[in-house]
């Protein structure tokens, strides 16, 4: 088995290196054609129907083919509306900078981004989807729709992926319910937000590495955290959680070093190579030190921050007592990491940022409802650990 995860590892950094090709390598931006951009409109969503199938043949395995059916049908529901509603709210009516549409700032963005330009970070340090993107440019794809197809497949696995991650704790009731309390925030990270691809992957990489610390699946948590951190580097704080709160895994020490120092190397290699020299504080993420101020004066912010990162909290605090351990340490380990990022690097507006902890916090609550319904029925554990009550 270990040997096999080593593979797996190697298959993903074979697939990014050979993405991130036209981006290292500067390939040119082709004028799109409507062909073939009508073609992928037609076209993704029975790839996407491939997709969703795939998860229905994982999930019954070990459930019921009604159950899978079902789990099936509301990941693809769920992306498709939070996707048609950030495409209203954002691509379409949004004016976040003013004086141009969202639509076009990410287009614009897009081209500066697979240039690698220094005037666009810290976007440029985060071109990982933008490259994803660009290899359906290559095929004279337009921008908008393979930025859509782009938003529909990873929707698809970050919800699937959410599924597998709650029901590490939870059973089938908790884990559905975990993706509609997801679903019910991510449209109020949508405000004071232009649409940059780098979310989608990164919300990805965090739901994967919470699988895999709780998993104890070191060569995929490695990947994920290196490969996530080119979407975008907040994920390598979990390094930082595994050094805290990963001591008795085997072969710890070892295992610690290796994910602070390989991810040290790829955060400062990137900005190196985009900045092609020193870097200075305000090119860190794109502001100054006088950010901070600026940043914790905004009013907008407070009310954002409370349904977003605090919407769940009362879950925790009502099941405290049954609440497994890890999902505790995770809360309070992202709840400060995330805000303190936020308010130095980023904007406390800019509650997508928070969605990790909404992630950990909604299953957790899930689980909690689950447990309280009346409806609790023990099933087949199909993942590597449970965390569950005894009792259960």
């Amino acid at each position: 088995m270990p040997k096999s995860k080593w593979l797996v590892a190697a298959a993903i950094w074979i697939l990014t290196l050979i993405t991130l090709c036209p981006v290292l390598l500067h390939w040119p931006i082709p004028p799109p054609r409507i062909s073939r951009s009508n073609l992928a409109i037609e076209l993704q969503y029975p790839f996407a129907i491939l997709l969703c199938y795939c998860f229905f043949r994982a999930e019954v395995r070990t459930s019921s083919r009604s159950k899978a059916f079902c789990l099936v049908l509301l990941v693809f529901l769920l992306t498709s509306f939070i996707n048609n509603v950030h495409s209203f709210n954002v691509d379409e009516t949004s004016r976040y900078f003013g004086s141009i549409s969202d639509a076009a700032w990410q287009e614009n963005l897009q081209k500066l981004v697979v240039q690698l330009s220094p005037g666009a970070v810290p976007h440029s340090y985060r071109f990982l989807p933008n490259a994803i993107v660009f290899w359906m440019q290559l095929g004279r794809v337009r921008f908008d729709v393979a930025r859509d197809v782009y938003r529909l497949f990873l929707g698809l696995l970050l919800f699937y992926a959410l599924y597998r991650y709650a029901r590490l704790y939870t059973n089938y009731l908790g884990a559905i319910l975990a993706m509609l309390l997801v679903a019910a925030v991510f449209p109020i990270t949508f405000e004071w937000y232009a649409g940059q691809l780098t979310d989608p992957l990164s919300h990805l990489s965090f739901v994967l590495a919470f699988i895999f610390l709780e998993t104890q699946n070191f060569p995929l948590l490695l990947t994920t955290l290196l490969v996530g951190s080119l979407a975008k580097e907040t994920i390598l704080a979990m390094a930082g959680f595994y050094v805290l709160f990963c001591r008795r895994e085997n072969r710890y020490l070892f295992k610690a070093c290796v994910l602070c120092m390989s991810g040290a190397a790829v955060y400062l290699g990137v900005r190196l190579l985009v900045l092609k020299g020193t870097m200075q504080f305000n090119q860190i993420s794109g502001v100054p030190y006088t950010h901070v101020v600026e940043n914790w004066t905004d009013p907008k912010w407070p009310a954002l921050f409370l349904t977003t990162a605090c919407a769940y909290l009362p879950f925790l605090i009502l099941g405290w007592k049954e609440t497994p351990a890890s999902l505790k340490k995770t809360v309070f380990y992202l709840l400060p990491v995330l805000f303190v990022s936020s308010l130095v690097f980023s904007w406390l507006t800019e509650t997508r940022n928070f969605m990790p902890l909404v992630f950990v916090l909604a299953v957790l609550s899930a689980r909690y409802l689950s447990r309280h319904s009346g409806e609790y029925v023990s099933e087949p554990r199909d993942q590597e650990r449970l965390i569950a009550d005894p009792k259960i």
